[in-house]
């Protein structure tokens, strides 16, 4: 079994830390990931009228997992996108396709699920740069993500 506190071998680690020079910056994905957030939820807002969302709590910066730990790169978990009145059973589908269209559009191709059962919800897509859209459901309605590990511009 691998150790997952082992620092990466240095030759892969310089080679994760090389290829996030041909990534958009920390900045540039922020603001990206910021922006389908809040187009998600107007979408959702529009096929479910009582689904209103808004920002809370802070976002956070915090360094990168492996095999990028021993770069420059920084990444941002985004503030959560709420809303107080769940995603009703008759349009979580169309959520989800909703979600699953911009995912794709940011190149979060993978999908994992959570939880899919009657009014609980929970759904990640993510890239194998790491970064994230997650949508789920249960009494309340939540949107939010993450840029995975990206450097911040002037570190580019």
């Amino acid at each position: 079994m691998k150790n997952p506190y082992q620092p990466t071998d240095p030759t892969q680690a310089s080679q994760a830390a090389t290829s996030l020079k041909s990534l958009p910056s920390l900045e540039d994905t922020q603001a990206q990931m910021k922006s389908t957030i809040e187009h998600v939820g107007q979408q959702i807002s529009e096929i479910a009228p009582s689904v209103t969302f808004t920002w809370r709590r802070e976002e956070s910066r915090g360094g990168c997992s492996p095999p990028y730990e021993q770069s420059d790169g920084q990444e941002v978990l985004l503030a959560n996108y709420v809303s107080e009145v769940p995603i009703p059973e008759a349009n979580w589908k169309q959520a989800y396709d909703i979600s699953s269209q911009a995912a794709h559009m940011l190149g979060a191709l993978t999908v994992t699920v959570f939880k899919d059962a009657p009014n609980d919800h929970d759904v990640q897509f993510s890239s194998d740069t790491g970064t994230t859209l997650r949508i789920g459901s249960q009494a309340a309605a939540l949107i939010t993500g993450s840029t995975g590990c990206r450097l911040p511009a002037g570190k580019r």
